[in-house]
């Protein structure tokens, strides 16, 4: 009989969250196998034109920039940031915005006006979490408005 309140405590103080974690945890380790990678890929190493140390004053020709001057300026940081440059630009934005105001739909507003461009120059990925994101973010409006407001 003594081991009812000895439960009783054990599930009232939440000691089982712990120990669920704990359990899933260790039994991880052996219910995982391990992956073995030995595929060789070949990549070809390629120079930006603006690396092109011998190009002197054909460097302006050579890397477009009186057809396209925006992406010969941006070429450069989109090489230092592994061609992320204009995500970085954008979540900068976006986390300013949220920081200024303190709320989830300027960010929103200001993500979906940059959509068309996001589509144009960032990665699958980034046009995934921002799908995903958006919705985080429209069920936390409707999360407040319908719990938080009513009380």
């Amino acid at each position: 009989m003594k081991l009812k309140p000895l439960m009783q405590k054990f599930l009232k103080n939440n000691y089982w969250y712990i120990l669920l974690i704990s359990s899933i945890t260790i039994s991880s380790f052996y219910i995982s196998n391990t992956a073995y990678g030995q595929v060789t890929v070949n990549v070809t190493e390629s120079t930006p034109c603006f690396l092109n140390y011998t190009a002197s004053y054909n460097i302006l020709s050579n890397c477009n920039a009186d057809g396209d001057f925006l992406g010969f300026f941006m070429e450069g940081w989109e090489w230092v940031t592994g061609g992320y440059f204009t995500m970085i630009i954008v979540s900068l934005i976006i986390g300013t915005v949220y920081i200024k105001y303190r709320e989830a739909i300027y960010a929103i507003y200001i993500g979906i006006v940059f959509l068309p461009i996001s589509y144009m120059y960032f990665p699958d990925v980034f046009i995934s979490w921002a799908v995903i994101m958006a919705f985080v973010g429209v069920g936390t409006l409707i999360w407040y408005a319908l719990i938080r407001q009513t009380q």
